[in-house]
C-alpha cells in the first residue's frame, strides 16, 4: 500500500472505528496501527516519533503512542491503561489527526529530511537550555514541519 492509501485507511477508521476494531479505544486504535507498521517492513512510521517529541517539546526517551498521550494530555496518565473514557476518545483523535499530518507530510519530498531537521534542532536546543526533566525552566520548542500549503492552481 502507498501512503495515501493508508491516509484513507486511517481516515475510514476515523469515521466508523468498529467496522475494522473490536472496541474503537486508544489501545486497539494503537495495535492496528502498529499492525499497519509492521505489515511495511516497520517503514510506515519513520519519523513519527522524533515528529512528535518536537510537536510534544520533550519526551525523546518514549514510545510514539507515550507523546500522542502527552499531547492529548501533557499533565494525565501516560499509559492507556489509566486514561479515563473521555481522554481516552481525545487520545484516539489526537493520533489519528497526527497520523495523517505526518503522512501529508511524508508525502512531500522532502518529507522526512524536513522531520528529522527539526527533530535535530529540537535536540540542539535540549542539549544547549536542558529540560524540564533535567530541572531547566521549559523543555525545548522548536517549529515542526507542517506540510506545506499549496495553492491550487
Amino acid at each position: 500500500m502507498r501512503i495515501e492509501d493508508y491516509r484513507e485507511l486511517f481516515a475510514a477508521l476515523r469515521k466508523r472505528p468498529l467496522v475494522y476494531l473490536p472496541r474503537a479505544d486508544f489501545a486497539d486504535v494503537v495495535a492496528f496501527v502498529e499492525g499497519c507498521d509492521h505489515g511495511n517492513a516497520r517503514s510506515l512510521l519513520t519519523g513519527f516519533r522524533e515528529w512528535l517529541v518536537t510537536r510534544a517539546g520533550c519526551g525523546d526517551n518514549l514510545v510514539w503512542w507515550s507523546l500522542v498521550l502527552r499531547l492529548t494530555e501533557p499533565e494525565g496518565p501516560k499509559s492507556p491503561r489509566d486514561i479515563d473514557p473521555g481522554t481516552d476518545a481525545r487520545a484516539v483523535e489526537t493520533l489519528l489527526r497526527c497520523l495523517d499530518d505526518l503522512l501529508t507530510l511524508r508525502q512531500e519530498q522532502d518529507g522526512l529530511h524536513r522531520i528529522y531537521a527539526a527533530h535535530q534542532a529540537w535536540l540542539d536546543s535540549r542539549a544547549r537550555g536542558g529540560c524540564l526533566a533535567g530541572g531547566a525552566a521549559a523543555c525545548p520548542a522548536v517549529n515542526w514541519p507542517r506540510p506545506r500549503v499549496t495553492s491550487a492552481e
